[in-house]
């Protein structure tokens, strides 16, 4: 039975236990009061007083995003003789941006836990250095920039590419509309990374919801995705 196991249906059952991962991690945060407009005062309020709760989620996020790193490549291998190039192309994409995500990810659970603790001294010094941590964190090293960079690859190109892929299949419907859905998604990542990067305000909520869109459905795409790599392999 294992020695008859194909790689497609692996990657079909870790993109759902990824999914599990992902969807506990927001759980978590939506019941300790986490909102999206959450400030940095109050994201070490937290940590300092719910230790766990940022490391725990951050790593659920991490793992999910290691599994879901298995997708591009079942996909890749699947149309491999129909688009070679396409195959690679969308496995060198989606594997970069969901191994920066986790990577991102892995790094924000242990900064956020320390950063906490120096938050819950008593020593005014280490809270104000804590403070000014956690934004240069938060914005620059492993947060808002870099994570929205990471979710313009791998929520964003990924689906991009592998909308080229079903369109170069003859699927030329399913196909330009999985990759406008992604092309999108990756404009709205990369224009709310500029934002922050400016301070420019206008537009905001509209140039977000796109990738808020596909965040949300994560999920349910990427398990499609890895269900389709495991049709008829």
């Amino acid at each position: 039975m294992l020695a008859s196991l194909k790689f497609s249906r692996i990657v079909f059952v870790a993109s759902i236990a990824a999914s599990i991962a992902y969807i506990a991690s927001y759980a978590l945060w939506i019941n300790a009061g986490v909102t999206l407009s959450i400030s940095i005062r109050a994201t070490l309020q937290m940590a300092a007083e719910r230790p766990g709760l940022w490391g725990i989620g951050y790593l659920l996020q991490a793992v999910a995003f290691i599994l879901w790193a298995l997708a591009p490549v079942a996909i890749g291998n699947k149309f491999r003789a129909t688009a070679p190039g396409l195959s690679q192309f969308v496995v060198v994409i989606g594997g970069f941006g969901f191994a920066w995500r986790a990577l991102t990810d892995f790094a924000r659970a242990g900064s956020m836990e320390y950063l906490g603790q120096m938050y819950a001294s008593n020593d005014p010094l280490l809270r104000a250095l804590a403070e000014q941590m956690a934004a240069w964190t938060q914005l620059w090293t492993f947060g808002a920039v870099w994570e929205f960079m990471g979710n313009g690859l791998a929520f964003g190109a990924f689906p991009f590419v592998v909308g080229l892929l079903f369109v170069a299949a003859r699927k030329r419907n399913l196909g330009w509309g999985v990759a406008l859905l992604g092309g999108l998604a990756a404009i709205s990542f990369v224009g709310t990374a500029i934002y922050y990067l400016t301070g420019i305000r206008a537009g905001i909520d509209l140039i977000l919801t796109p990738g808020i869109i596909a965040l949300v459905t994560a999920p349910l795409w990427l398990a499609w995705f890895a269900w389709l790599a495991d049709r008829e392999t």
